[in-house]
């Protein structure tokens, strides 16, 4: 009960069944004080059911819910003093946004005076304060969404959770509410539990990701610590781009980890207790370096391959380099910046790519 009380909200063992469907398999997870955390993972992982437990709409098939130290797996959602932004703005048509965002306010009886301050220091702080007379169809997307939160943190919940409430809007919108939601999360101090697919979204908002597939659990960790080391082949796909190359008749060598892929050696750092066998070596592209020559750096890995797809970005060219034998053909992926030499060849033109050892990743394959 330790680990349960230092947390401000833990589910422990939780797991949700809908007849022969597990939507949730055994999964616990802890959410601290303060923290912007996100549940990300494609659709039908479990994210949005566990939110759902976690707001008290749906109750676990086993498993218990508890909040800095109280079972709270049975308590009705009015008792629980979460606050919840839904991915549809969910607002009242015919209330201004004064009296939308006053509303959970009055039915908590707050005297006319104090929920008046309340709800004008919660207008500025969403930046929406000469908005306070309209109608949500006089306002934008974002806007309608800024009351949304606005609405869900003026009654000073204990958390607040986001179902994906930024998936109806167009990218330069969410951009903005990105911006804001994050502005706005280290004013306030409130604990967020965000529900997303989108896995820029995820590292740009949040203090800790928590990453589902097929109702389980992953990984939880810092943006930086999955994204840089993931857990799993699944994590590392599946948060950001990344190669992978076979990395067969593994040995240790030292400070590395040496496989085979084909017929060139690659370098990896090892890591401490992991077991050798069937692994893959996967590395970001951002980390990778191509050459129209061959690289002569000392030590690095290096993959030779031909071009054999160019997608322009405006800034930046996309390449599909084939570095996989003829029998087990492979693409690579890489971004040049416009100027880079290798603009000025061709389709099916030889280049190398190279990188360092240490920014290789050794994962089950």
């Amino acid at each position: 009960m330790d680990t349960l009380t230092q947390n401000q909200l833990c589910a422990d063992g939780i797991t949700r069944r809908y007849g022969s469907f597990v939507a949730l398999d055994n999964v616990s997870i802890d959410v601290r004080k303060g923290e912007f955390l996100t549940l990300l993972g494609p659709s039908g992982s479990g994210k949005t059911t566990l939110l759902m437990i976690l707001a008290g709409f749906t109750e676990p098939s086993t498993g218990r819910l508890f909040k800095e130290g109280v079972d709270i797996t049975r308590r009705p959602p009015e008792k629980r003093n979460f606050g919840m932004v839904f991915q549809g703005y969910a607002l009242f048509p015919h209330m201004s946004v004064f009296d939308n965002v006053a509303f959970g306010l009055r039915i908590r009886k707050v005297d006319a005076a104090a929920r008046r301050q309340r709800v004008m220091r919660m207008l500025e702080t969403v930046g929406l304060t000469a908005h306070a007379h309209k109608r949500p169809h006089e306002l934008s997307g974002g806007q309608q969404q800024r009351v949304a939160i606005a609405r869900a943190l003026v009654f000073e919940p204990d958390l607040l959770l986001l179902d994906e409430p930024l998936s109806a809007l167009d990218k330069n919108m969410r951009e903005q509410l990105q911006a804001e939601l994050r502005r706005i999360h280290q004013q306030v101090g409130t604990t967020f539990v965000f529900v997303t697919h989108d896995q820029e979204e995820a590292l740009a908002l949040s203090t800790r990701i928590a990453i589902f597939n097929k109702g389980q659990l992953m990984q939880i960790d810092t943006p930086e610590q999955i994204y840089m080391r993931p857990a799993s082949r699944f994590v590392g796909e599946f948060l950001g781009k990344m190669n992978v190359f076979g990395f067969d008749a593994q040995r240790e060598d030292g400070a590395h980890t040496v496989g085979r892929h084909g017929d060139i050696v690659l370098r990896a750092l090892s890591c401490a207790g992991a077991a050798l066998g069937a692994k893959v070596l996967a590395v970001r592209p951002e980390h990778m370096t191509l050459h129209v020559e061959p690289p002569r750096e000392s030590g690095h890995n290096v993959v030779a391959g031909t071009i054999v797809e160019r997608t322009f970005q405006g800034s930046r060219t996309a390449l599909a380099v084939r570095t996989g034998s003829d029998a087990a053909p492979a693409h690579t992926l890489i971004d040049v910046p416009l100027g880079h030499p290798v603009q000025a060849l061709g389709r099916e033109a030889r280049v190398w790519l190279s990188w360092c050892p240490s920014n290789s990743m050794l994962l089950d394959a």
